[in-house]
């Protein structure tokens, strides 16, 4: 364990994280400063009322004075007040480089533009079926600091973000794996997708066994280190693919057959791919085959990713709320198979520099109608020549249901964040599968 003693100690951002963060040094006899650039932050209630707090701004007086500065993912490593402190060469940590110090069992750490929180929950099933204690949680669920927490932990499973590992430096896994890299996040990353990823290839830097997406060259180590062990899963490359055969399409390890994808309760392509790469994953840190194979089999998903919600009338709804970027939304329509027609729900906040041709090369192949919502519904409905506009999601569902027939899908993957007109992307995904219910 990492000494923190006479350390003069702020924190900033008073989220989930942060609070997370907070708890980690009082809980140790240390009482850091604490900031956060809006004025009512939503755990505010929840933070001890004998530790300094600065709201509204950045204090960069209270910065400069510090020995330590610990920050939230949502705070980003240009701003003027952190780029101020690493001059004055004060260090800057966030959230899962603490942890790291102070792990004292296995971590598999998992990221990826798309896809992360599934493999990282496949994972935890894994697990489980396997009778391993395990701490699960990162970037999902769980702030990391608090499985440390948890007593009779056997292994660390950890979703981590690029925002995350910006102020990360020194994470020990057994096993780390970048799922795949597109373009996301570009309104933080001024320098564009090599900035993102060089962030995203921090996560092998101190890795045992590094697992890349073979068909991603993206995920691929820039330099490859003699001294470490890199595993590949793919499509049809490596230790770890996916083969179709006239019985059906398989999971294959090491070129042995080891399940039928249609025996699992996921479906679609992308999520084909995501149980691949928790199958090589489970391999590596030795989990028994059976527990792999029964957990993935039983694996139903998460909660607004690629979720059927209702089927009524031979009309299938899918909640994919989470897809908040152009790839994610591609992903989901390659993997939407039907005989009807593909009603598709567009809209919310387009993300800085996002690449609508691609949407729009997709929507050519498929029969798709557009209905387009939110802020950016009149950008959104110039990528196809079937596409109607509404102010609201509520209103494209009026609109879609008046056009629905037998064997058609409702899919909602808006390839944009929900802040313009919800909560968040659950919120949205919510409501939509409220609409569904009502209007299906």
């Amino acid at each position: 364990m990492k000494s923190y003693a006479g350390k003069k100690i702020i924190i900033i951002g008073l989220g989930k994280t942060g609070l997370s963060c907070i708890n980690f040094f009082y809980r140790r006899g240390i009482k850091p400063w604490l900031m956060d650039e809006n004025n009512t932050p939503k755990f505010l209630k929840q933070i001890p009322s004998d530790l300094p707090c600065h709201l509204g701004s950045l204090n960069t007086k209270w910065i400069l004075q510090s020995t330590l500065i610990v920050i939230s993912p949502g705070i980003p490593l240009s701003h003027p007040s952190l780029i101020a402190a690493k001059q004055a060469k004060i260090e800057i940590v966030g959230d899962i480089e603490l942890f790291a110090r102070e792990a004292l069992k296995p971590i598999i750490a998992i990221t990826g533009s798309n896809g992360k929180s599934t493999v990282t929950a496949m994972l935890g099933k894994i697990a489980y079926y396997s009778g391993i204690e395990i701490g699960i949680g990162g970037n999902l669920g769980t702030p990391a600091l608090n499985l440390l927490n948890k007593k009779n932990c056997q292994l660390y499973i950890i979703e981590v973000s690029s925002f995350q590992l910006e102020s990360t430096y020194k994470l020990n896994t057994i096993v780390s794996s970048i799922l795949n890299i597109t373009h996301d996040h570009m309104d933080r990353y001024p320098l564009g997708i090599n900035q993102y990823r060089a962030y995203k290839l921090k996560i092998y830097n101190y890795a045992k066994v590094s697992l890349i997406n073979l068909d991603d060259p993206l995920t691929w180590p820039i330099k490859n280190n003699i001294n470490k062990i890199y595993m590949g899963f793919s499509k049809n490359l490596g230790e770890y693919q996916i083969k179709k055969t006239k019985k059906g399409i398989w999971l294959v390890a090491h070129n042995k057959f080891i399940m039928k994808c249609s025996c699992m309760k996921i479906q679609g392509y992308h999520n084909y791919l995501n149980a691949l790469s928790a199958l090589a994953i489970a391999d590596i840190v030795h989990f028994p085959r059976d527990a792999i194979v029964k957990a993935l089999s039983n694996f139903s998903g998460l909660s607004h990713r690629f979720q059927l919600i209702l089927k009524k009338n031979n009309v299938s709804w899918i909640n994919d709320s989470k897809s908040t970027n152009i790839e994610s939304t591609k992903t989901a329509l390659m993997s939407t198979y039907t005989k009807g027609m593909i009603h598709l729900l567009l809209g919310g906040d387009s993300k800085k520099s996002a690449n609508l041709s691609v949407l729009s090369n997709i929507l050519k192949k498929k029969k798709v109608q557009l209905y387009c919502f939110g802020k950016d519904a009149n950008l959104l409905s110039k990528i196809h020549n079937h596409a109607e506009i509404s102010c609201t999601l509520k209103q494209s569902i009026i609109k879609i249901k008046k056009n629905l027939k037998p064997g058609d899908v409702v899919l909602l993957s808006p390839a944009c964040s929900s802040l313009d007109q919800f909560k968040n992307f659950r919120d949205r995904g919510n409501q939509f599968t409220q609409l569904a219910k009502q209007f299906g």
